[in-house]
């Protein structure tokens, strides 16, 4: 009867052990899940900086090509485009001033 007692002892501890194993494991999984987390925020909030800074520079390529076109004379597709930008903004700014009216 003793040796069963011994066998149980034995499978008792092999099972503690290897339950404690996988809390140790869920608890490391847990711990990489939450590092992967906070880096996914940082990379969200690098991503929207840099869709804001490429707007922004989008925004100043469109003035640089407007005040190109509006300094080079001979080019009268330039001009032209530079025309239609200006006006766009003139339209836009009418827009706000109705609004603000209002």
């Amino acid at each position: 009867m003793a040796e069963k007692t011994e066998k149980e002892d034995s499978v008792l501890n092999e099972l503690k052990f290897k339950v404690d194993r996988l809390i140790k494991l869920y608890r490391n999984s847990l711990e990489v899940i939450n590092e992967q987390k906070e880096k996914i925020e940082e990379l969200s909030v690098s991503i929207g900086n840099l869709e804001a800074q490429n707007a922004e520079l989008d925004e100043k390529l469109k003035n640089a090509k407007i005040a190109t076109g509006l300094m080079s004379e001979n080019k009268d597709d330039n001009s032209r485009q530079a025309k239609l930008q200006i006006n766009r903004l003139v339209r836009e700014i009418d827009k706000c001033i109705a609004l603000l009216n209002n």
